[in-house]
This record gives structure tokens, C-alpha cells and sequence, in this order.
């Protein structure tokens, strides 16, 4: 029997499968058929370069928002799509999987991920919460007396948390990603260099130069389209020019966490002071984040290695011990 481990975020799959390792990276994103049909005609990176291009009988659909499956159809057909790139089989005797969730995730929103998992094949199901599993992707040492603090970057949503093996201390899921830095560039653009450019743009914009280092000199040409006159238009942006729309979602996920770090009881404080905070995601790759959160924070900033994978390593190593997974999963 496979035992996999599946991130399903709102902006980014993962999968791990137990014996083979992390197997899958690819967008949460499908192109669907707008006739009456409604057929999923390419997932994931093929899909993903289909934004802003498709002609009026495709539509690219994010079956995954916020941490939530909204559309169950598509959510299958690509969850359907994925496994069946990497062999798993479905059925009775099928795959056994750990999802991550959302912190906080309520009854409503599990019964989707159960739905989709069932329809895909998946004959086993268990849901453990975001930042535990990124702790342990992470090779953080953990016992039910040993708490650690993680702040979560995915795409969709930001889990920020204080976790032991004995659950979630105090944390909070909120409703907005990493994904928010790229349309805070869009707006940006648009308000101060009146440039109108698309999420694949935005995005490559923030893999390249998008830094917290307001002395980073990285440069690099974006092209898009002259809001006054309609032409096509390039500029030169330096990393610089786009720290300020950067910032905002790092600003906020500080504020945030800070307020959950003030609810925490004095021990876990002490322990947490002392190990600093753990930072994974695909947020955590921004240049310049540990600096600048350590200035924020005013203590050590671990940030993850494998940041985008974090989640789903932790899923696999959950997957792959039964006490473990018995004593961490959610109780649905």
C-alpha cells in the first residue's frame, strides 16, 4: 500500500511519497474547458502558463482558496491528474494519505479534503495542521514538553503557531499567503510606474529581485502595458523600487505572529526565546527576510531550508510512523 503525504495549497502542490520522497512540485492550478463539459484540459505548471492567455473557451481555475477547496470538481480532476503522474493506485486497497491543513480547520471545510481524497482514490485519510508538520519537515526537536514556534509562509494562507508533539499550543491560520506580495507588485506598478503587468510577471519579479535589503542592487526588466497609452512598455525595476509593496505582507505576518507570541504562556516563552522562530514556506525564500525579522523580533530567525517542501517532508515523516501520526492527527 502507497502512504503519501499531500500538500494541497491554495498556489502549490506537494506530494511525498513514503519510500520515494518528495515526487511532485507543482502549481494548484487547472485549465478547465468552458463548454458544457467542463473538462480539466492541463494542470499544474502546463496550466499555470495558460494565465492571461487563454481564449474565452478555457478558463484557468484555482480549485484551492485560502486554504479551502471551493470548486470539488476540479480539485479532483487535478488532485486526480497529479497522482496519476507519479502511479499512484486508487481503489479500496489504494494510497493512505496525510493532508495538511489549515490551523483551525473546521468540520466543514475537512469533509471537502475527505471528498476529493475518496473521489482521486485515496482510501485512508488523515489531516494534521500546517505548522506541526513544518516543524517536523524542518528536523526541529520535538516532544510534548519541547515547544517550538513557526510561522508558515504557503502561497494561500499564513499558519503561525506555537506546536508540540501534543498539538498546537496557540496559533492562527490567516486567509492570505506569500501569493499577496506578487499582486501587492501588480498595484504598485500600476499606482506609481502606471505599468500594467500580470501574475506571471508579478511573480518573476519576486523570484528575481524581491528582497527585504533596501541596499540590495539586483535589476531586472519587466514588460507590461502603458496604463496612459495602451502600448506595450518596459522598464528597468531595481529590487529597491519594489521593497515597499515586499514589505507589506512580511509587516503584517509580524504583527500577526507578535500578537499570538503575547498570548503564550511564560514557559513556553522562555523555550521559545531560546530556539527563536522557525520561518518555511515559499515565502521564506525572499532575500533578506532573517535580517529583517530579527529585527523585528528582536531573537534568532530560523529559516527553513527547504522552505517550500517543508510541509509535505513533514507529512512524509509523519506518514512514515504510525504512533507518531495516531498522536498528531486531527480527531475527524
Amino acid at each position: 500500500m502507497q502512504k503519501l503525504a499531500i500538500d494541497f495549497d491554495s498556489v502549490h502542490t506537494n506530494i511525498y511519497v513514503l519510500g520515494g520522497g518528495l515526487v511532485l512540485s507543482e502549481p494548484t492550478v487547472a485549465a478547465v474547458s468552458q463548454d458544457e463539459k467542463k473538462e480539466v484540459k492541463a494542470v499544474g505548471d502546463e496550466a499555470k502558463k495558460l494565465i492571461g492567455k487563454t481564449a474565452k473557451n478555457t478558463k484557468v481555475v484555482f480549485p484551492v482558496f485560502e486554504g479551502e477547496i471551493v470548486n470539488e470538481k476540479v480539485a479532483i480532476g487535478l488532485l486526480s491528474a497529479f497522482l496519476k503522474k507519479i502511479n499512484v493506485n486508487g481503489g479500496i486497497f489504494g494510497a493512505q494519505a496525510v493532508f495538511s491543513v489549515p490551523c483551525g480547520i473546521n468540520a466543514e471545510m475537512v469533509a471537502k479534503y475527505k471528498k476529493v481524497a475518496k473521489a482521486c482514490g485515496i482510501s485512508k485519510t488523515y489531516f494534521v495542521e500546517a505548522p506541526l508538520l513544518s516543524a517536523l519537515g524542518q528536523r526541529i526537536p520535538l516532544n510534548d514538553s519541547t515547544p517550538c514556534f513557526i510561522i508558515d509562509m504557503a502561497g494561500g494562507t499564513t499558519n503561525i503557531a506555537a506546536v508540540s508533539l501534543d498539538g498546537v499550543i496557540a496559533g492562527v491560520s490567516v486567509n492570505f499567503g506569500a501569493n499577496k506580495i506578487s499582486t501587492d507588485i501588480i498595484d504598485y506598478l500600476a499606482e506609481n510606474y502606471s505599468l500594467q503587468i500580470g501574475l506571471l510577471s508579478a511573480e518573476r519579479l519576486k523570484k528575481e529581485i524581491g528582497s527585504l535589503d533596501k541596499f540590495d542592487a539586483l535589476t531586472t526588466v519587466v514588460n507590461g502595458r502603458d496604463l496612459r497609452t495602451g502600448a506595450p512598455k518596459s522598464i528597468l525595476i531595481k529590487a529597491k523600487d519594489i521593497i515597499e509593496p515586499t514589505k507589506r505582507y512580511f509587516d503584517k505576518i509580524s504583527e500577526i505572529a507578535l500578537t499570538v507570541l503575547k498570548k503564550l504562556p511564560p514557559e513556553v516563552s522562555a523555550e521559545i526565546r531560546h530556539a527563536g522562530i522557525y520561518v518555511s514556506g515559499i515565502g521564506s525564500s525572499v532575500y533578506g527576510l532573517e535580517k529583517y525579522y530579527k529585527d523585528i523580533f528582536d531573537m534568532q530567525i530560523n529559516v527553513a531550508e527547504n522552505g517550500l517542501s517543508s510541509v509535505a517532508l513533514g507529512g512524509g515523516v509523519a506518514i512514515g510512523d504510525a504512533d507518531l501520526l495516531k498522536k498528531i492527527a486531527l480527531p475527524v
